[in-house]
């Protein structure tokens, strides 16, 4: 993965919200969900408004060259990890010219007391995710499995 290649959200297979610094993230396609908390869910963000993951990078060691790199090491590794799990891909679109001076302040903030991201993946509640509750619904209205739905 070369290091200014432009990521976008796996749009429309990942949904995702942050709340209060932790991002929840929802594969539609595999029924997986994932957290990121901390400098995680702050990457995310940059990433999800400008494109540009080599810039994180760039303003996380300018902030702390003690760790520099460590801290490329982490932000390179958790992006690969993003990528492996297709809930960001690649993209032929440049990186998007957005401001984001309240994220890079975070990123600058969140490279002081260095904590390395990690992506926090969940399959527990796969089948439940799976589910079409429009169109796999049984007799009496609820959603099932197709897998557990009598022949007819």
């Amino acid at each position: 993965m070369e290091l200014f290649e432009t990521l976008k959200v796996n749009v429309p297979n990942v949904v995702h919200e942050t709340i209060d610094g932790e991002t929840i993230l929802l594969d539609l396609k595999s029924g997986n969900y994932f957290s990121l908390d901390g400098a995680g869910a702050v990457i995310w963000e940059f990433i999800d408004k400008t494109g540009n993951w080599g810039e994180v990078i760039n303003i996380m060691t300018t902030a702390n060259q003690k760790q520099k790199n460590n801290i490329s090491n982490a932000i390179e590794n958790f992006v690969k990890k993003l990528v492996e799990e297709q809930l960001l891909v690649k993209t032929d679109v440049g990186v998007k010219s957005v401001e984001t001076p309240d994220l890079t302040k975070q990123l600058v903030d969140a490279a002081g007391d260095f904590k390395i991201p990690l992506v926090n993946k969940y399959s527990d509640m796969q089948d439940l995710l799976l589910l079409d509750p429009i169109h796999d619904v049984d007799e009496k209205g609820w959603p099932e499995s197709k897998d557990n739905q009598p022949e007819s």
